[in-house]
């Protein structure tokens, strides 16, 4: 940020990346962080300079915090198999509700209270400044109780894990919120993980609703019983037993901190951060770079994508050429006009080469047999008795390619039969034609011959397979139940448990009638109701427990 006569000052530019740019509830939600966040002048919330906007692209000229964020504390900590030291970590909580505290009790130009609630507390939003001082940053979905914008009915706006459960229900909101979500900063930071935890969000809030956290004392032995009780208040699923205020959670803290014997100054923060956080030598850039991506964010905000290319080609010192040189644009031009031809003729070669292969592959290929059943007829001499013909082995078939051609006659044969069991044009009036049992004609496309090498062998029947049927398979009709219950209810249907409200899915049925108990241990209440579920059609249970 420059100004006249050489000022200088070092800011963090917060813009919207160009793929949210043009979402208008994105958009408002960054607007409405920039004017309630400039209201806000406290030590320990990050000051707004400006808000911009160069060519439709908003930015937030906001105070630059040399230092990390707790998310970075936390896990540095973690990488080395520690915990963070108790005085140091409830301090700068305390920091950060002082912050809060001031935030809620910010009144407009009429003077009456804004009931401003930043709803997204969390370690990534609390930073903490080299010099010592904690900084709360990001309100950009902070809500004023007189503010216009609405949250639409079923959203969640924030970090299911930082989320009190009135939050949860979609009840309105005051800084008991930020209470509850400062306490899981609080734990997560001293016990080395979050108090609830879940592989789905939906499975993070039924424990959030349901499920006690785990006691810090188990976790963190050295904990002093006190720092176990605030926790354990500021936590509390009830607000009405929760810290009613910013102000008196950050007088229990420096009231431990006191009883603890620890003088925390801004230094020893200061050296708490630098323990925990890269050397300022070893995360600090080249000027040129820095210089360079500077310079990219401005050429992206003002549309002209082309100026970092002329940067790098140009030497230090150098002064910028203000000519401006043409491309040879026939040059361009042909180039392009070679391209589509040899693209014109690749795509038609391979058309032509398709269709050959194809014609060739459909017509020139032999067709495929079927697998069929083979019988046999014998044939019977006239005056001889009868007798069941030896089986004899199954002679060759050898298809023919002209099926016009006639075998020779010969002296003392038979006729030759064929497939289609047709007898011949001109029989022997010695023997009577053979007689045939279940031969059953198979339309062909080609008629083939049977080559034999003894005439009298018995004549060999081709005949297909029967497919066998397959029975039908049987289909259960199924519908949907949807479980809408308050506050929640552990869910048996027809005898059978299935889970906690709320559920991960809709539950599948059979079309009838189904028993649905629902129990809620806390408030003593058992409740069987009997629902029709229709096929491919949805239900939806509604239950209020808590009246």
């Amino acid at each position: 940020m420059a100004g006249a006569a050489g000022f200088e000052k070092l800011v963090c530019l917060k813009r919207i990346v160009p793929h949210l740019a043009r979402d208008k509830q994105f958009v408002e939600m960054f607007l409405n962080e920039a004017r309630l966040a400039a209201r806000l002048d406290h030590p320990n919330i990050v000051s707004i300079f400006d808000l911009g906007e160069v060519n439709g692209n908003y930015f937030i000229a906001m105070e630059f915090i040399d230092g990390p964020s707790l998310r970075a504390i936390h896990k540095t900590a973690a990488d080395r198999g520690e915990l963070l030291p108790v005085p140091e970590t409830c301090k700068i909580v305390s920091m950060a509700a002082g912050g809060l505290q001031y935030a809620h009790d910010l009144a407009g130009s009429d003077g009456r209270p804004l009931g401003l609630v930043h709803r997204d507390i969390s370690p990534d939003n609390i930073l903490v400044h080299r010099n010592g001082a904690a900084k709360v940053v990001d309100f950009g979905i902070a809500k004023a109780a007189n503010s216009s914008s609405q949250t639409r009915t079923g959203t969640l706006k924030g970090k299911v894990a930082y989320m009190p459960p009135e939050q949860l229900r979609g009840e309105e909101l005051d800084r008991r919120t930020d209470v509850f979500a400062l306490g899981v900063v609080l734990y997560e930071l001293l016990a080395g993980r979050r108090p609830w935890e879940g592989v789905s969000d939906v499975a993070l809030i039924g424990k959030i609703m349901t499920e006690k956290p785990q006691p810090l004392a188990e976790l963190r032995p050295d904990a002093p019983p006190e720092l176990c009780a605030i926790v354990e208040k500021a936590l509390a699923k009830d607000r009405a037993q929760r810290y009613q205020s910013c102000h008196e959670l950050q007088a229990d803290l420096e009231s431990l901190v006191t009883q603890m014997g620890q003088s925390l100054t801004p230094a020893r923060i200061a050296d708490f951060v630098k323990a925990y956080s890269a050397a300022p030598g070893a995360r600090a850039a080249a000027p040129d770079q820095s210089s360079a991506q500077i310079q990219q964010i401005e050429d992206e905000m003002n549309g002209t994508g082309a100026a970092p290319a002329l940067v790098k080609g140009r030497g230090k010192g150098q002064e910028r050429d203000s000519r401006t040189v043409a491309l040879k644009q026939p040059v361009q031009a042909e180039g392009n006009y070679r391209g589509l031809l040899y693209g014109v003729a690749a795509f038609l070669l391979i058309a032509v080469g398709g269709g050959l292969g194809g014609y060739w592959f459909f017509f020139h290929q032999e067709p495929a047999t079927a697998p069929v059943t083979v019988e046999r007829a014998a044939l019977v001499e006239q005056g001889a008795p009868q007798a069941e013909p030896k089986p004899e082995p199954m002679p060759e078939v050898k298809p023919e390619p002209m099926p016009e051609a006639k075998p020779e006659p010969k002296p003392e044969a038979k006729p030759e039969p064929i497939l289609e069991a047709k007898p011949e044009s001109k029989p022997e009036p010695e023997a009577k034609q053979p007689e045939q049992q279940d031969v059953k004609e198979t339309p062909k496309p080609r008629p083939h011959r049977v080559a034999r090498a003894d005439p009298h062998a018995p004549i060999v029947i081709v005949k297909e397979a029967p497919k066998p049927e397959q029975p039908m398979p049987t289909v259960t009709a199924k519908g949907e139940l949807v479980l809408l219950i308050r506050p929640w209810a552990r869910v048996e249907v027809d005898g059978l448990e299935i889970g906690i409200t709320p559920l991960d899915e809709p539950l599948m049925l059979a079309a009838g009638d189904h028993k649905v108990r629902l129990i809620n241990s806390d408030l003593q209440k058992d409740v069987v109701k009997t629902v029709h579920i229709t096929a491919s059609e949805k239900e939806v249970l509604k239950e209020i427990l808590d009246e």
